[in-house]
């Protein structure tokens, strides 16, 4: 269906390297996520309203998988028993890495968010697939939602779920978020800290890199050690992105 431009006179539309809304949507509790995006809340936080009040024309969605919570509050918990999460103290120590079940269920459950919005939107948002679609969403006032992925653990070895994602519209993605994972090892959030902490991408990262390469998929290479971000991973024969993250809830 045709769509009207969004974007309010006076205001030049802008693409944005990152936000976090499928996340948010993820762990609401309440109506439907959705619905909760399409309609908006009026919290100020990133949705179909605040979109076209802002002149937000698009930008990378991005699905996370959050580092899982210890059982105890962190406040009784012993320090040694704690599930590390955001500590940047020096010396902290790296969230664990997550199961493949755990991941996988995580991110169909944010790809679904977004491919459901697409349908209940009327038209007024596209995954774009392309740089020509999301020219054209900008042209005509749709929101163009690219689908982007912040840490692989939700790829298999044999990148079976990377060929359903590619296919649901995945065109971004970062191999690993700030823990280790299967394809490589993520920088801590530590301050004062060393970007050298450890191997850069494994064996297995290096086969991710090229199959991302053969999809076409942009490599983000935020979160990435000092092994891997002086020089272009292994492999890699298209563009890199060296985002600066700046996430929008």
């Amino acid at each position: 269906m045709n769509s009207p431009n969004l974007t309010p006179p006076g205001l030049t539309p802008f693409f944005d390297g990152h936000n976090d809304a499928l996340l948010r949507l993820f762990k609401r509790d309440g109506a439907d996520a959705p619905r909760a995006f399409i309609d908006g809340e009026g919290k100020g936080q990133l949705d179909l309203p605040m979109a076209v009040q802002g002149g937000f024309a698009g930008g990378l969605f991005a699905i996370f998988v959050p580092s899982p919570k210890s059982a105890s509050s962190p406040k009784t918990a012993p320090a040694e028993e704690a599930t590390p999460a955001l500590d940047t103290a020096a010396g902290a120590l790296v969230p664990p890495p997550l199961d493949l079940a755990t991941a996988q269920a995580a991110v169909s459950s944010m790809a679904s968010i977004l491919i459901r919005i697409e349908r209940e939107a009327n038209g007024r948002v596209r995954i774009c697939r392309t740089a020509d679609d999301i020219r054209h969403c900008m042209a005509a006032g749709v929101l163009a939602a690219v689908l982007h992925i912040e840490g692989a653990e939700a790829i298999d070895p044999e990148f079976q779920t990377l060929d359903v994602l590619h296919q649901a519209g995945l065109r971004s993605l970062g191999p690993v978020w700030s823990r280790p994972n299967a394809f490589g090892h993520g920088v801590p959030f530590r301050c004062p800290s060393s970007p050298d902490t450890g191997p850069g991408l494994t064996d297995l990262g290096k086969e991710l890199i090229r199959a991302c390469n053969r999809l076409k998929i942009l490599i983000d290479l935020s979160h990435l050690n000092e092994r891997v971000s002086g020089t272009s991973p292994s492999g890699a024969t298209r563009p890199l992105s060296p985002r600066i993250p700046t996430p929008t809830p």
